[in-house]
């Protein structure tokens, strides 16, 4: 956390946030405690800035800075929620948007707290004095699922499933909330408003909706069967338009339509609102398809539930059991039956991150948890309440260890996805290639997350905005972008390998990017230190430069080579580079095995004569002592079991 960020987060809370608690702390002072230090261990985890690159989280940082419409269905309330938070004056845009994640997955594990606490059978009818086993045991389930992995993953990133949640949990509390001294039309009025605009965020939460229909009528059905029919159709028909009314949040898509979509699919007409807010092609695809051939059995989910909550899941049937067994048929049935759509849901959804789809199915087991839990120490309350002093410390003690355990299972089962989440590697990887000497008004083509990667320093930081970036995900398409650029008699760079473009192009390297080269180069670029030597018959150095790429991150920036190749004659075999650097004693430090130009120019497509600029990144020892090393490169051919066809030593280089 920098100093701007703590400057702002400790006003908030001196000006916010203590006033709050000091009016509330004795009512709900567990409660605030479990929100706020859950929001602090989300944010002591949070994602930096940008993480990941071919998923939807880049996406929805930079639709929220320019208000743009995100994949179907939009996205409209995440997308203006998400804009609010980067207005605010603490790290970059991306962590702005991170952050709005940890906000509603703090507060999704403040009310799950409550929920389980108002729905644990007859915690109302005892005295204050006996309250306090359930709240205990409610505390603790609720830091359980704090802790889960998939849910304490997508708190620290910007994604859709910490405010899904949120309003999951709320949806159910006020579902009873609504239904506490029977039936009362204006709190399910606000009940529906808040399933409306639930609607506008995403489309699962249609699947509650079986639930708190079945949960009010249950409940209420003895004051439903007396009201006569016309006028129970009537305040139905008003429920059904109050829950409408949030709808109209999508009318944001055409408002916003000429900022369009990041992928351009989206159309500003009835025909692409529809499809953009119905999601069909999603449907289509992932419910009637398997396009991933996705193939789970019924270990993959139960493994799924034990990763969550490891030793006490089994505890969610004994919850569910003590529902029943107390004759609370009503929770029992909006529980039950939230947990059913969402499973079968699930069960049919054929996408490849279906764990975070399972969330709400995660709620609604560590509920169940939560009431065994707290029955369970309400049980030893009463039995041992005349040694209560030693058998509470053991059990706080024990509860304890078990919050530990699942603390460092969590990072042990998610350690790569949770600490990951600290690196800057796809942040520095985008101003890496922005850094790069191009030409003013070049273009870029590459695949949508990484058009995205540079779309959001162009914007958010104005950042090189002369550069045209195009997005093409299909290699056809990525060719004939070529050719229309470089009839425009623009410079073209490409972020991947494209085989077809060897036949009909020269390529080099610059930096981390592959310039396409409508005729082939026959000079040595300036900047690099000239050197002659032949290599093999075919191939000679002309010159290297070293370099230190963009690093924002802890330790030692990569070492770049920059090395210029001749090719004084056609090269019958495809040969590979094993770039290496040694130490002062010979040992190896680091390599890099590849094809020339980031894979993408195999030799046999060299043209006699010209030059070819390649580049090698060392990712170096984080311990790496200060010191001079020996660059060595070493060509050799993989058909014939990597046998070695020449060899040069470039001038050692210092590294501080």
């Amino acid at each position: 956390m920098n100093r701007q960020t703590f400057v702002y987060l400790s006003t908030l809370i001196r000006v916010l946030i203590l006033p709050l608690l000091r009016n509330n702390l004795r009512q709900h002072g567990l409660l605030i405690a479990l929100t706020l230090s859950t929001f602090l261990l989300y944010l002591t985890t949070l994602a930096p800035s940008i993480v990941t690159l071919f998923d939807d989280s880049l996406e929805f940082q930079l639709v929220a800075y320019q208000l743009g419409i995100a994949h179907p269905t939009g996205y409209p309330l995440y997308t203006m929620l998400g804009y609010l938070f980067t207005l605010l004056p603490i790290g970059n845009v991306a962590f702005r948007v991170n952050l709005m994640s940890a906000v509603f997955g703090a507060a999704t594990v403040g009310l799950l707290y409550h929920f389980i606490l108002t729905i644990t059978p007859s915690v109302k009818m005892k005295p204050p004095s006996s309250i306090w086993p359930h709240q205990i045991g409610s505390a603790i389930t609720t830091l359980l699922f704090a802790l889960s992995p998939i849910f304490w993953q997508q708190a620290t990133i910007a994604e859709v499933y910490t405010l899904n949640a949120f309003f999951v949990i709320l949806i159910l509390l006020v579902t009873v909330w609504a239904t506490q001294h029977g039936l009362s039309w204006s709190r399910l009025g606000w009940l529906a408003l808040l399933g409306g605009l639930s609607l506008t965020h995403h489309r699962t939460m249609a699947l509650i909706v079986p639930a708190t229909v079945s949960y009010v009528g249950l409940t209420c059905w003895p004051s439903l069967k007396r009201i006569p029919l016309p006028c129970l159709a009537v305040e139905t028909v008003k429920l059904i338009l109050l829950g409408c009314v949030p709808l109209l949040l999508y009318l944001y898509l055409p408002l916003r339509g000429h900022v369009g979509s990041l992928d351009g699919t989206y159309q500003n007409s009835w025909g692409g609102f529809w499809q953009q807010v119905t999601a069909s092609g999603y449907s289509n695809t992932f419910l009637l398809d398997n396009p991933f051939n996705q193939q789970r059995d019924l270990s993959f989910y139960t493994q799924l539930l034990t990763d969550q909550f490891g030793l006490l899941t089994l505890l969610g049937f004994a919850g569910a059991y003590l529902l029943w067994r107390a004759k609370q048929y009503s929770i029992f049935l909006l529980t039950s039956l939230t947990l059913l759509t969402y499973t079968l849901f699930n069960l049919f959804y054929n996408v490849t991150d279906i764990e975070v789809f399972f969330i709400p199915v995660f709620l609604i087991w560590v509920t169940w948890i939560g009431l065994a839990l707290s029955s369970g120490l309400v049980y030893l309350h009463r039995r041992y309440h005349q040694r209560k002093q030693p058998v509470w410390l053991a059990l706080l003690v024990v509860m304890l260890i078990l919050l530990t355990m699942q603390l460092g299972y969590a990072s042990n089962q998610h350690q790569q996805p949770i600490q990951a989440r600290n690196s800057w590697q796809i942040h520095d990887y985008g101003l890496d290639m922005l850094q790069q000497s191009l030409p003013q008004g070049a273009t870029i083509i590459g695949i949508v997350g990484e058009m995205t990667l540079l779309r959001y320093f162009q914007q958010t930081e104005d950042f090189r905005p002369d550069l045209i970036t195009v997005s093409a995900d299909l290699e056809t398409d990525r060719f004939q972008a070529i050719e229309q650029a470089l009839a425009n008699k623009r410079a073209v760079f490409l972020t991947r390998e494209l085989p077809e473009a060897v036949e009909f192009w020269s390529l080099s390297t610059v930096g981390p990017l592959i310039q396409v080269n409508p005729t082939p180069i026959t000079a040595i670029p300036s900047g690099m230190h000239p050197l002659e030597q032949t290599v093999m018959p075919e191939i000679k150095i002309r010159g290297y430069t070293f370099s230190r790429p963009s690093h924002t991150a802890e330790g030692m920036p990569p070492l770049r080579l920059s090395v210029v190749w001749q090719a004084t004659a056609p090269m019958p075999t495809d040969l590979k580079v094993s770039a290496r650097l040694l130490d002062s004693a010979g040992e190896l430090v680091a390599v890099v095995d590849q094809i020339p130009v980031h894979f993408a120019y195999p030799t046999t497509a060299w043209r006699a004569g010209e030059f070819v600029t390649d580049v090698y990144d060392w990712q170096l020892p984080p311990d790496l002592p200060a010191g001079e090393y020996q660059p060595l490169i070493i060509w050799y051919d993989p058909a014939q079991n990597a046998a070695e066809v020449g060899r040069v030593h470039l001038p050692v280089t210092t590294i501080n």
